[in-house]
């Protein structure tokens, strides 16, 4: 974590602001976690202070898996999501982008694999999108709005406190 993220503490709520991308190759998506988590997420990062949220993703894709040449298509959502996690409550704005990579790019041809981001201990996978339903995926609104990705921006409210 960045001394930059926007990711602060306001009486007993923790407030941040993430983008992330969706990078859909062979009717596969690209979901991450850390080791040990048991949920899988769309890749992308803390946004921070004076950063475009969209080129929060080209960074840490090029940080976390050496990926680099991603192209960001357009913007596909705002999320207002609401969540506990670790006992604390969290208010989180989610900026998520609809990605592109070279048909050729090596990293297509992998199926789960490390990061390369030390100290990071993150995980990928490609999880085909007739599978989605069946994986751990977080946040909930993720499966339904991958399989009925839409060609308007979206503003999506999730409330599981």
């Amino acid at each position: 974590m960045s001394k930059r993220d926007i990711r602060l503490m306001i009486e007993d709520v923790k407030f941040s602001v993430r983008a992330v991308g969706v990078l859909r190759k062979n009717n596969r998506i690209l979901f991450q976690k850390r080791k040990g988590d048991e949920f899988w997420a769309l890749p992308g990062g803390a946004i921070e202070v004076l950063e475009r949220a969209k080129d929060v993703i080209t960074r840490e894709l090029e940080e976390e898996i050496g990926l680099k040449d991603v192209e960001v298509m357009r913007p596909l959502w705002f999320v207002e999501y609401f969540f506990k996690f670790n006992n604390l409550d969290q208010h989180q704005y989610i900026i998520g982008y609809l990605l592109n990579i070279d048909d050729n790019n090596e990293i297509i041809n992998k199926e789960e694999f490390d990061g390369i981001e030390e100290g990071k201990n993150i995980i990928y996978k490609w999880i085909d999108i007739n599978n989605l339903q069946n994986e751990k995926i977080k946040p909930d609104y993720l499966k339904d709005k991958l399989l009925t990705m839409k060609d308007n921006f979206e503003f999506i409210e999730e409330d599981n406190l």
